[in-house]
Parts: C-alpha cells; structure tokens; sequence
C-alpha cells in the first residue's frame, strides 16, 4: 500500500511539473508574438526589424551524481544558465533541477542556431514532450501517447527523440548545428540506437572536457567548454557579420544582384540584399532571388524556406541560416539610413 501511494504521489508530481512547464512555455511564447504584434502598424514599423539573435539554443543537463537523470532546456547564454542549475546564481534556474541529490549538472548536449527563441521554445517543448508533439510522426514515437518514461528518458532514448525532431519537417529546414561536451553522449550519438537518420547538412560537433579553475570554484559545472565553444561559434557569426558591412560599404557603392541584375539594397523586404558567406567572395543576391535559385538547385520548389545552396560565382555551398544572420542584421543597422 505504501508503494501504490508513493507511485500515486509521484505520478501527481510528475504531472503538475509538466503542467507547469506548458504554463511556462505558454506565457514565453505568448510574450513574444505581443512584444511582436501588440503595437499598431504605424509605430512597428519605425522600430527595429527581427534580427536573428546570435545564440539561442536547447541544451541537455546531466546530473554528475544522478547519471540517468537529465533536463531538457533553452538559452542564449548556456554558462550562466548552467551556473543558474547549479544554484551558483540565485536567481533562475528550474524546479526540477533544484531537488536535493541532483546537483552538480552538466551541459551535455547542445542544439543551437535557431533563428528566434519561439522556435527554441518549440524544440525544447517538443523534446520534453517527444512521446505526444506534433513534430514527430505517431508511428516514429519512442512511446506513442505515453509520458517520458523507460526507453525515452535514457540517454539513447534522449539523442533519438532529438534526432527525429532535428529530421521533422519543421526543424529540419532552420540549418541548426549540434554540439557534444562528453565523448560518452558522444558514443551514443555514434551507436544511434534507434536507427535514425538526420538531414546531411547538420553540423555536428564535438568539444571534449577542458578543466580551468571556475569548474572547481563552481562546483561541476563545464563552463570552460561552454565558455570556449559560445566564442568560437559566435566568432563565425561576427567575421560574417564584418564582412557584409565591407561589401555593402554603407550604400556607398551600387550593387548588382548576380541572378537578375538589378540593384540590391537592405530596406526592400525580400529583395533585401543577401552576401555569400565565404571571405574570399564578393557576390550579392537580392534575398528571394537566392532562395528561389537554392529551392530549385534541390528539387524543392513546393518549399518556402532553403536550406543551403551554392553560390553562383565561388560555387561553394551557402548556409541559409548564416546567411539570413548577415541579411538581418544589415536591415537593422542601414535601413534608416536610406
């Protein structure tokens, strides 16, 4: 009898947690669209434009005392969201990573380039919830209609529910990129388990463990890790960023968009100047042009969103998601000035 009701109290547990979570979820998502449509359409349109953010991602805890036990979140910023979990910073962090037993957590895994925290949010509910979300198929559920449990919260239960919604039709088509901090999640990924494919074009990276004196001062955390890969991805983003402002050069100099030879600029909503990415190539499109053109180049007319593509004079493949980080930003910083 007590283990029929310590099963029950759990089960309640369990259940208000996951409600909280959807309540959570709900107020972000639902502060997001206001803080994006509340205003009338005069006042919108002299404030900023949506410039993708340069990190936001969903992230995978471990407990080092607890090995199979493991939280799915979201952030920006993955060391000081860590340092939250670990009750190093009083403010944040989540309920269930605050019980008694569970810390020290590490960042395991990582899912990043999303294009605005709602689609963030989206996959991080998505893989608290892979046995009931939309995103994935009922037939390729690890446990369909039924909550996380057995097969599903096992590490291998984990990277394959996150393999499927990395190939779901959705997620598939936002360019993201995945990085490993521990040679066993690592293993894992390899072993894929479940049999389960992903897009070609997903990067996917390993960061093996590097200790400094914060992970000792703050106890467990990877935070050397973090802190190396969030510069060196971030870098990436900057040495793009820096190149489209010496190519456009302020409007100062006309420029030409390679498919329809037109003039492109940064105010013309899709006809919105787009630059290769690669360091060594000046070439322009206006940002539809290169969509329609990569869509075709794969077969995917029916589609509204690239993926890749390669680009007309270097003839080296383009992401679009990095090329969408460079157009978005060029938007917000030149478009009052024309």
């Amino acid at each position: 009898m007590v283990s029929l009701e310590h099963n029950l109290n759990s089960e309640l547990d369990i259940n208000e947690e996951e409600s909280r979570d959807q309540r959570i979820l709900d107020h972000e998502v639902a502060k997001e669209l206001e803080s994006q449509s509340s205003q009338p359409v005069a006042q919108t349109q002299s404030k900023k434009k949506h410039q993708i953010p340069k990190m936001y991602g969903v992230y995978l805890l471990n407990s080092l005392t607890k090995e199979q036990c493991f939280y799915v979140g979201s952030t920006p910023d993955p060391v000081r969201r860590l340092r939250q979990h670990n009750g190093e910073l009083k403010c944040g962090g989540a309920y269930r990573t605050k019980k008694q037993g569970f810390r020290p957590w590490r960042i395991i895994f990582y899912v990043y380039g999303f294009p605005s925290k709602i689609s963030a949010l989206q996959f991080e509910h998505a893989w608290q919830h892979a046995y009931q979300t939309r995103h994935i198929a009922v037939e390729k559920r690890l446990n369909p209609g039924k909550r996380s449990t057995g097969s599903g919260t096992s590490l291998h239960g984990k990277l394959a529910n996150c393999r499927l919604l990395l190939a779901s039709d959705f997620f598939r088509r936002l360019g993201l990129s995945v990085v490993m901090f521990n040679e066993k999640v690592y293993n894992a990924w390899l072993k894929n388990r479940y049999n389960i494919s992903i897009p070609a074009d997903i990067r996917v990276d390993v960061m093996l463990k590097t200790e400094d004196l914060d992970d000792v001062v703050i106890r467990g955390g990877n935070y050397k890790q973090l802190r190396d890969f969030m510069s060196s991805a971030i870098e990436v983003i900057d040495k793009y960023i820096s190149k489209c402002e010496t190519v456009y050069d302020g409007g100062k100099t006309l420029q030409e968009c390679l498919i329809c030879k037109t003039s492109v600029g940064v105010v013309d909503n899709i006809k919105v100047l787009c630059i290769c990415t690669f360091k060594d190539c000046d070439a322009v499109y206006h940002m539809d042009c290169l969509a329609k053109k990569f869509l075709s180049d794969a077969g995917e007319e029916s589609q509204t969103l690239p993926r890749s593509g390669k680009c007309v004079k270097c003839q080296k493949v383009n992401s679009w998601n990095l090329l969408m980080r460079g157009t978005t930003y060029m938007q917000n910083k030149y478009s009052k000035k024309e």
